[in-house]
C-alpha cells in the first residue's frame, strides 16, 4: 500500500461520513450552489448553445433583434452588430434561463429528499454517500488532468502512483478525461 491509497482511504471515509450527515438533500444544494452551480450552469449552456439556436422562433427573434438593430443605422448599433450583440443577448438570457431551472430543479428535489419520514431519511442518507463519493472521483479525475497536462502521463506523479492497491496509476494513464481532450485536439486539427 502507497502513500496515495491511504489518502485515498481517508477520503473515502470522510466522503462516506459528510455524505451519511449531510444527506442527498443538502449534499445536493452543496455541490450546485455558489461557484459549483455557476459552473454546471455554463457547461449546460455550453451543450444547449447549439441546439437552442437552431430552433426557429428562436432564429425568428435573432433575426427580428438584429433587423432592429440595422435599422436604426447608428454607429452604436453598427458597433453591437460587428461585436454579434445577438448572439452575447442570447446567450446570456440561456444562463438566466438555466440558472432559474437548476434552482427549481435543485430546491424540488432536494425538498423531496428531505421530507420528514424514516425511510426517506433512510434513502437520503445513502444517496448522499453516494453523490459525496461520486463528487470525490469527479474531482480526483480533474486533478489527474491537470496533473497530465502539466507534467504528462509518464512523469513523476505517475512513478508515485505505480503499485496502488486502487489502481490509481491505470486511472491516471487512463484518465477518461483523456479522451474527452483528445477528441477535441482531434476535431480541431482536422479542421485545418
Amino acid at each position: 500500500m502507497i502513500t496515495a491509497d491511504v489518502i485515498v482511504l481517508v477520503a473515502l471515509l470522510i466522503c462516506i461520513v459528510l455524505g451519511a450527515f449531510m444527506g442527498f438533500g443538502k449534499g445536493l444544494r452543496l455541490f450546485t450552489g455558489g461557484v459549483f452551480g455557476r459552473i454546471i450552469s455554463v457547461v449546460i449552456c455550453y451543450f444547449l448553445f447549439g441546439i437552442v439556436l437552431s430552433w426557429s422562433f428562436v432564429q425568428d427573434l435573432l433575426l427580428r433583434f438584429t433587423t432592429m438593430l440595422a435599422e436604426q443605422d447608428t454607429w452604436i448599433c453598427n458597433l453591437l452588430l460587428q461585436i454579434r450583440i445577438d448572439m452575447i443577448v442570447f446567450g446570456a438570457v440561456l444562463f438566466l434561463a438555466v440558472q432559474i431551472l437548476r434552482h427549481l430543479v435543485v430546491h424540488i428535489i432536494a425538498g423531496v429528499f428531505e421530507i420528514d419520514n424514516k425511510a426517506i431519511r433512510i434513502i437520503n442518507k445513502i444517496l448522499g454517500v453516494v453523490l459525496f463519493l461520486a463528487f470525490a472521483v469527479i474531482f480526483t479525475l480533474i486533478i489527474f488532468q491537470i496533473i497530465a497536462w502539466i507534467s504528462g502521463t509518464d512523469g513523476g506523479f505517475y512513478e508515485s502512483l505505480q503499485g496502488s492497491v486502487f489502481g490509481l496509476d491505470k486511472i491516471f494513464t487512463d484518465n477518461p478525461l483523456n479522451s474527452v481532450f483528445e477528441s477535441i485536439r482531434a476535431a480541431g486539427t482536422s479542421g485545418e
